[in-house]
Parts: C-alpha cells; sequence; structure tokens
C-alpha cells in the first residue's frame, strides 16, 4: 500500500489523481506531520509499505517570514516519519520530496553530486532533512531510500508568492500596455509542468529507484522567455540589466538512466 503525505498540496493532489486512474491503492495521511503516533498508526493500520512525503512548508518567502513554524513542520516533520519508520520495524520504501533550492547557483546544468549550498531557508530545511534520513538509513537497512530534487514546475492550482500565479496575478491587474517591470529576467530556472513532475514521481516509485535523484526536463529557460510563453500580449518588458543573474538547471542523466525503458 502507498501512503501520501501532504496529499493536499499541488503535487500531492496531482499523484492522487493519477494513482486513482491507474486503480493503484493508497492512503491518505490527514493527520498533524509532526505527530509520530499518528503517523505510525496509520502505516501500521494500513499495511503501508510505500511512503511518498509531500509534507512540508514550501513557498520560500512565506517560509522566510516563518521559519519557526518552517523548521518545525519541514525537519521536525521528517523526524518524526523516522520515528514511525523505526517503531514500524518492517521494509519501506520512502520517496522524499527535495528540492533544488539545495543547490548552489550553477551556469552549468546541476548534477546531483555538485555543490550543495542552499540559497534560502527553505533550501536549508529540505538539505537538512535529506542528511536526517540518509544517516538513518546508514543503521536500518529495512528503509530503502529515494530522495527526489524538484526542479521549477507550475500549475493552475498554484497561489501567489510563487512565479506561475503571480505572473497570472499581475496579467490581470497590471496596465499591460505599460513596461512590465520583471525581476531576475535573465536568470535561468528548469521548468516543468507539475503534471509531468508527479508522473517522474510515480514512476520512480514503480520502479523503487534509490539514491538522489534530479527531477527536471533538462533544459534551462530564461525567466523572461517564460513569462513570453505564458503572458497574454506581447508586452514591453523593462529589466535591469546589471541585476545577478542565478541558475537552477538540472543534469537529468542519473533520472533518464531510471526511466530508460518509458
Amino acid at each position: 500500500m502507498i501512503g501520501i503525505t501532504g496529499y493536499k498540496g499541488v503535487l500531492g493532489s496531482i499523484i492522487c489523481e493519477k494513482l486513482k486512474e491507474s486503480n493503484q491503492k493508497f492512503s491518505v495521511f490527514e493527520g498533524d506531520i509532526r505527530d509520530s503516533d499518528l503517523l505510525y498508526n496509520w502505516m501500521n493500520s494500513n499495511n503501508i509499505d510505500t511512503i511518498i512525503h509531500l509534507a512540508s512548508k514550501v513557498a520560500v518567502v512565506d517560509v522566510q517570514n516563518n521559519l519557526d513554524d518552517a523548521y518545525d513542520v519541514n525537519v521536525n516533520g521528517t523526524i518524526s516519519l523516522i520515528k514511525s519508520i523505526k517503531k514500524l520495524n518492517r521494509s519501506i520504501y520512502l520517496f522524499f520530496a527535495s528540492s533544488s533550492h539545495v543547490y548552489a547557483s550553477n551556469e552549468n546544468l546541476i548534477k546531483e553530486s555538485d555543490c550543495i549550498s542552499p540559497q534560502n531557508s527553505y533550501g536549508l530545511t529540505k538539505y537538512i532533512s535529506e542528511l536526517l534520513l540518509q544517516d538513518f538509513c546508514k543503521s536500518h537497512i529495512f528503509l530503502e531510500l529515494c530522495i527526489g530534487r524538484i526542479f521549477s514546475f507550475y500549475h493552475e492550482t498554484q497561489k501567489p508568492p510563487f512565479l506561475y500565479p503571480t505572473l497570472k496575478k499581475r496579467f490581470e491587474t497590471e496596465d499591460l500596455n505599460a513596461p512590465f517591470v520583471l525581476h531576475g529576467a535573465n536568470s535561468t530556472r528548469d521548468f516543468l509542468p507539475a503534471e509531468e513532475v508527479c508522473s517522474i514521481i510515480i514512476k520512480i516509485v514503480d520502479k523503487k529507484a534509490k539514491g538522489i535523484i534530479n527531477i527536471a526536463s533538462g533544459t534551462p529557460k530564461k525567466i523572461i522567455d517564460f513569462v513570453k510563453e505564458i503572458a497574454p500580449i506581447d508586452l514591453n518588458y523593462h529589466v535591469n540589466l546589471q541585476e545577478k543573474n542565478n541558475h537552477l538547471n538540472a543534469d537529468i542523466t542519473f533520472l533518464k538512466s531510471i526511466l530508460h525503458d518509458e
């Protein structure tokens, strides 16, 4: 049985729908991720042997403004999951949703082995959780671990301050005949629709792949080019050419090797 934490989020809700469509059995965790007893009872009573751990405080700005809450959910939530898995004391496959925000900016495509330098508090909470899970695995061989470092994704159900919904709101509320101020226009990201991210996660879980895996398209795109694709009209962009650019784009060689027969 597959167990899913964070099922109300963008990725969680899509994964649930995809599992329903393919008639796969799954159970969602509806309690507080920080409660290890509730987690244990859920896993034990539903005979869960596979976990997709998505529960997290995600929005970078929100995390920065509420650090205590973010660490409580993102890090202590992971610790609670570790406690419950240890108590369960049987084989578990765990997919942990991490983030590209654990990496340092790099003009080249980023490999899983490249420099780790969390760019913000959100990235730091994810990296701490990665380390906790990897350390637990060293002494508990019954846990099979996959860490999916997810790059940029977008979906209609997202809300600000994420980039896609923020842009959509600006298109609706601003005078689009005036100069359109765009910060970070020449920074690059690796964008995927959320549905594709979820399909990749399900394939990884089906194959019980282990290790650290970049989840992305493998194709860098400038922020300004992404905006042009979704803008309702041609805009007059106002870009600060002196602005420092930031780059987070994935090398997906390992991902391709896992999905090579798809």
